[in-house]
């Protein structure tokens, strides 16, 4: 039963006009629509918490609170447990209640949250037990809270709404959730914490399992195929031609993709590699693997600059290999074409030209997709559908924090690169505000001195917005340097952007002015200065991918980040740390994993109650239960299973 709001007593037109400018139409939508937060609660987990957000937390005090007199404001500093966590508590010009909170003390503490320094600077510190009982908090302008409790209060008293269960009757037993209904109504109308922790535990799982049930519901289910039958002497030799040992991480990689290859099954597995860490060369052996099985390989680049790169590095190391270039300015293309499905190549590299319809393989055996997030996802399969029995490996520099590619890809199916080549020298970090500018200049002059090449980076074209933009900067760096100065940006045509690029690496001693779109597979290994203005514009894991285009090979190497802003707490933390993972777990907070993983537009990745990060045991829980309906023989024709089998869209190839 689903009643409109307008044949509900007490509801009239003003409150009824709110509702629906929220897009609540009806007794079933009110409930959907779970308060904000409580009291002035805005959060339950300190995960869920912004950088610089004002929150209001109950916290035991762990540490006996002092009292410092340095500086202009006295204030006192202590350590307490929030939301299961210790973070540090700083309360200014609040000296007086020295004398009235003491360790293990229960408190409200309101203050504004600094995500980087795990601190929260507190305006408010009240005893506990001072604080006013539990209220739910909806943000409804022109609309009482109480007033909705009320409305929530007689839909309940009244049963005036059908809540059905979408979660399998044996999952909802095993873990011991609420049921659906009764989560709802406690989210609305809580008697204590208790209430709501229950009901938050069963609406993250319940968002967990349709999202692996989305997820898991989307691959093509696994065909049979005989084991890859590669020679694997080959192999063996053609690592003894390249120029480094493989590191670690790349030696678990490439065994892990071997293994998949000697599987009945086709398979799929997705290779994070930080910035500089090689995923190339693992790719590399892996295609030379399948060639020599007498099959084919395709490997589907972002840009027409980064194909080119591969085709030369490929083309280095297997020279005895048919290598194919198939791009938009590929000529001859209808011979190339011809000559792929005749298997006269065995390797085609290229860009969306892949997917054309008329591209069609003799034998294709594995689908490399490079950077895949930068793909959607209907481009992605269009590619993959290319083969019937096929394995595919997606690559991915932007590192995506593990509980999320665990989720999305399952655990037995990545392998993570994070240990960079022993040759490379690690990247000075340096951040600075734009009055400094001139330090940094002077150290590019130096740089292009020596023959080395340069990067500034900045955010837009041309805008007023922003006072370093392409325009800007490029007459200010023609009145520094005497140095050839070339621009990279987008109202550029593919051929003006890639004769800019040659120009630039064929030139030592040059500077590249770019917008991000150096951002991904630009190898230069004399390029080794990078200055990012308006650095405050860009998210961590960007800076970071953008900083991975210096230091590419052994010569010692800065990235400069140049704010106008005060954001020094940020920008510290990509100067003290490289490492891609810890920086895309901060990212993931300001971002949303959708953009992660190229499947934003599908809303799979919108939660009101899952954390990524910290809800991960229950994302693995959920996967392997929508894994356990997956594999009954009955799930797609037994009725009780019809509301799952329609979320799976488009429907799995059966």
């Amino acid at each position: 039963m689903d009643i409109k709001l307008d044949q509900i007593k007490g509801i009239g037109p003003a409150t009824l006009r709110i509702f629906r400018n929220h897009g609540i139409w009806s007794t079933y939508d009110l409930l959907l629509n779970t308060p904000k937060g409580y009291e002035d609660f805005s959060i339950t987990s300190l995960s869920d918490a912004n950088h610089k957000e004002t929150l209001t937390v109950i916290g035991k005090i762990l540490t006996e609170p002092k009292l410092i007199r340095g500086g202009k404001v006295e204030r006192i500093v202590f350590k307490a447990e929030v939301l299961h966590e210790t973070i540090d508590v700083v309360s200014f010009g609040k000296s007086y209640l020295i004398k009235q909170i003491q360790i293990n003390d229960v408190i409200q503490i309101k203050g504004i949250y600094d995500l980087y320094r795990r601190q929260i600077n507190a305006s408010s510190l009240i005893k506990a037990e001072k604080r006013v009982e539990i209220k739910p908090t909806y943000g409804f302008e022109g609309l009482y809270d109480k007033t909705i409790m009320n409305i929530v209060s007689t839909i309940k008293e009244e049963n005036l709404v059908t809540i059905y269960e979408n979660i399998p009757k044996v999952f909802v037993e095993r873990y011991k959730l609420l049921a659906r209904q009764e989560a709802l109504f406690k989210l609305h109308l809580p008697q204590d914490m208790k209430d709501i922790e229950q009901a938050r535990r069963r609406m993250k799982y319940e968002e967990a399992f349709f999202l692996q049930l989305k997820l898991l519901g989307r691959r093509q289910k696994e065909i049979s195929r005989l084991p890859k039958n590669y020679d694997i002497h080959a192999v063996k030799e053609l690592i003894q031609t390249l120029p480094y040992e493989l590191t670690d991480d790349q030696k678990h990689a490439v065994n892990d993709i071997f293994r998949d290859f000697k599987q009945d099954h086709t398979s799929y597995r997705l290779i994070q590699g930080d910035v500089g860490s090689g995923k190339t060369i693992v790719c590399l052996l892996a295609a030379y693997a399948i060639i020599t099985a007498k099959e084919q390989v395709s490997f589907m680049a972002p840009t027409e600059l980064l194909a080119q790169q591969h085709y030369q590095f490929f083309k280095t190391y297997l020279k005895d290999i048919k290598i194919a270039l198939l791009t938009g300015k590929t000529k001859d293309k209808e011979l190339i074409k011809k000559a792929i499905l005749n298997h006269e190549y065995d390797l085609v590299i290229g860009t969306h030209a892949l997917i054309e319809d008329d591209v069609m393989f003799h034998h294709l055996g594995l689908v490399i997709i490079d950077e895949q997030h930068k793909f959607g996802v209907k481009t992605r399969d269009e590619l993959i559908q290319k083969a019937h029995a096929k394995d595919v490996i997606y690559l991915t520099a932007t590192p995506i924090p593990r509980t999320l590619a665990m989720a999305a890809f399952g655990e037995s199916h990545v392998s993570l690169i994070k240990e960079k080549p022993k040759h490379r020298k690690k990247v000075e970090t340096v951040y600075l505000t734009r009055d400094k500018v001139d330090l940094v200049f002077e150290q590019m002059r130096s740089a292009t001195a020596r023959k080395e090449h340069c990067f500034v980076v900045v955010p837009a074209i041309d805008s007023e917005i922003v006072k370093d933009n392409i325009e800007t900067m490029y007459e200010t760096l023609k009145e520094r340097f005497n140095v050839p100065i070339f621009t990279l940006h987008g109202k550029k045509t593919a051929a003006e952007q890639e004769e800019a690029m040659t120009s630039f690496v064929m030139q030592p001693g040059s500077i590249l002015l770019s917008t991000t779109m150096v951002e991904v597979g630009i190898d230069i290994p004399t390029a080794t200065h990078m200055a990012i203005f308006h650095a405050e514009r860009f998210g961590l894991s960007q800076l970071h991918q953008l900083r991975g285009r210096v230091g590419r090979g052994d010569l010692a190497s800065s990235c400069y980040l140049i704010s106008e802003k005060e954001d020094i707490e940020r920008l510290n933390v990509l100067s003290q740390t490289d490492d891609g993972f810890k920086l895309s777990e901060y990212d993931l907070k300001m971002r949303g994993p959708g953009d992660f993983l190229g499947v934003e537009q599908s809303g799979y990745f919108k939660f009101k109650f899952l954390n990524i990060i910290e809800d991960y045991p229950i994302l693995l829980e959920a996967q392997k239960n929508v894994n356990e309906l997956l594999q009954r023989p009955d799930f797609y024709t037994n009725p009780q299973f019809k509301y799952l089998v329609k979320v799976i869209t488009p429907a799995p190839l059966v």
